[in-house]
């Protein structure tokens, strides 16, 4: 069986920091905010718990208790008045979950304690765990695995090479010799020792997703490369082998594949969409897996609720999953394209809330308004399809993940906001966001020559210069530019670093700066001040960024021989050897 799944929850509680029981108590949660992840302001933003203290702190719980560790490394608890409600003796620490006790490690031991810290399971397990719907813990001893209750008392003997639960499940699992086998959370042990594989999925409850085998109807189990499915009775509905592939399933239904084609089954066995698609499979929400369905045959896709219930025709071409923002909440639908060439959206329960009339829909991306093109030209609409800019751009070309939209009219570059605004006037040959500064700031082009506004159209850099880099892999935060011909650095407020002065520059740590005129090498500070004379055939170093230290040594070939000095330019050896040169940026030279 995967354990990924819980480990990943499990380490979502101690990173995200919430509370198995997730809600915060509501006086305290309201009257204090926590600054980054380890302070407190009150709801007039006065500093309660400053952030020099703690390594880190939890959200405050529904007990108004705080999970902290202190810059030494131990954990605890902790109120908002930073009175110690636990004492900071753990070298590892939990939160609070079922049966109100943590896991901690003391002495390089693990146990559980209650809210006032007292000691309920002592400190004797290699593991961490959490008591989920079994009641049950995963305990570890000499390398060994079982399962303990809120008691302490062995329930699933500490003998087993592996176990595992789910966080919504009441039944458990243990392995011996590779083959995992069923208990019941009071020990009993109810299947053999039979199967290679037990594969869990995911289940919503209340808004929190959990780990399951059965919630989302029969598990998929595998043995000898083999499939079945079982239901919570742990009896056979699907025997191994009836499908060559087999699918986990989601809300009752089960994604089946023999012959070369695919159908659907329920928690029955019974096909409830004949085995005759050349494709099925659940569409991706980013990284997950949603519970609609997407069925192919041939080049046409149809789309189908958790039901199995269509919610498009079978004329799809192109889909892509999508969120937007509506009035009270974030919402999910998919942007589709028929195979007429046109674009429009469909919810997630099926209702079309953006016609079938436009030639494309650039994804929301949790906004509110997009834009899309419609009889060749671009305008901005909202969620609903209601048209907040009228049809008339030559192109959008940018405003993915943010309320400005970069627009080209008749040849001239602008930006409105969402609500067709004007920002900045259509009167540049191009702009382009800077890579930081959250869009707030952008590159722009005019008369051939580039510079840098802001919001407000205000001149962050004057467009003077021939080119102003953006971003730059492992570059300075400087923009590079170039002016008559001639390279040098500025920074992004607007101010000089080096001068555009040299023929090339190449930056890739914090201390030299390798410059060329007439092809000789030099170098320079940060400050502009050279350091070496531009007199070099070849200036070579070791890249910080892969030696994970600090440039130390700069090595110079001049008439034919290389040298060695420090930083600063003081010479630390007059002939270094073709040996080490070699050694050392060989890669390079042997690439050049």
């Amino acid at each position: 069986m995967r354990t990924l799944i819980n480990i990943l929850i499990i380490l979502t509680l101690l990173i995200s920091c919430k509370s198995p029981k997730e809600e915060s108590n509501a006086t305290e949660s309201q009257t204090y905010k926590r600054i980054g992840n380890n302070g407190f302001v009150n709801q007039k933003g006065d500093t309660i718990i400053s952030t020099n203290i703690y390594k880190f702190l939890n959200p405050i719980d529904d007990e108004n208790m705080i999970f902290a560790q202190l810059k030494n490394g131990k954990y605890g608890f902790i109120n908002i008045h930073q009175d110690t409600l636990i004492s900071f003796i753990y070298d590892d620490m939990g939160v609070f979950g079922q049966g109100q006790l943590a896991p901690a490690n003391f002495n390089g031991k693990y146990g559980y304690i209650n809210r006032k810290g007292e000691v309920k399971i002592p400190f004797q397990y290699e593991n961490e765990s959490y008591f989920y719907n079994s009641g049950l813990a995963i305990a570890k001893k000499e390398g060994k695995f079982g399962f303990i209750n809120m008691k302490g008392e062995e329930i699933i003997p500490i003998e087993f090479e592996t176990v595992d639960q789910s966080m919504y499940d009441t039944i458990v699992l243990a392995s011996k010799n590779s083959k995992w086998a069923f208990y019941s959370k009071k020990g009993v042990r109810k299947t053999d020792f039979k199967y290679d594989e037990v594969v869990e999925t995911y289940i919503e409850v209340d808004g929190i997703t959990k780990s399951t085998l059965f919630g989302n109807g029969l598990v998929l189990v595998k043995a000898e490369n083999k499939t079945a499915y079982i239901n919570n009775d742990l009896e056979e509905i699907v025997p191994f082998g009836t499908y060559e592939i087999a699918k986990p399933f989601q809300n009752d239904l089960g994604i089946v594949y023999n012959n070369g084609k695919y159908g659907i089954i329920n928690t029955l066995g019974e096909v409830v969409i004949p085995i005759k698609n050349d494709f099925i499979e659940h569409p991706s929400e980013y990284s997950n897996e949603s519970e609609l369905f997407a069925i192919r045959k041939g080049n046409n896709i149809q789309l189908l609720d958790k039901t199995a219930k269509p919610i498009t025709d079978f004329d799809i071409k192109e889909y892509e999953w999508d969120s937007y923002k509506g009035e009270e909440s974030y919402q999910r639908y998919f942007v589709l394209t028929k195979s007429s060439g046109m674009t429009g959206t469909v919810s997630d329960k099926g209702i079309r809330e953006i016609p079938f009339e436009y030639e494309k829909i650039e994804p929301f991306d949790g906004r509110s308004v997009t834009y899309a093109k419609q009889n060749g030209k671009f305008g901005l609409i909202d969620y609903l399809g209601n048209v907040q800019y009228p049809f008339e751009f030559d192109e959008v070309i940018s405003g993915r993940y943010s309320d400005y939209f970069i627009a080209n009219k008749l040849g001239n570059y602008g930006m409105i906001d969402k609500n067709g605004n004007q920002i900045i006037s259509f009167n540049y040959e191009n702009i382009t966001p800077t890579f930081y500064g959250k869009s707030k700031s952008f590159i722009v082009q005019k008369n051939g020559l580039f510079g840098v506004i802001d919001l407000k159209e205000n001149f962050i850099i004057p467009i003077e210069y021939e080119e102003i880099s953006n971003w730059v892999e492992y570059g300075p935060e400087e923009h590079f530019i170039t002016k008559n011909g001639k390279k040098g650095l500025i920074s992004r407020d607007g101010k000089l670093v080096i001068p555009p002065e040299y023929d090339e520059i190449f930056v890739d740590n914090s201390k030299l700066i390798k410059v060329e005129k007439n092809g000789l090498f030099g170098t320079v500070n940060w400050k502009n001040e050279i350091i070496h004379p531009i007199e070099y055939k070849q200036i070579l170093w070791e890249w910080p960024y892969l030696t994970n230290k600090e440039l130390d040594t700069v090595y110079l070939k001049r008439s034919g021989k290389y040298i060695s000095t420090d930083t600063k330019g003081k010479v630390l050896k007059e002939n270094v050897s073709k040996k080490l040169i070699d050694e050392k940026f060989g890669y390079i030279l042997n690439y050049r």
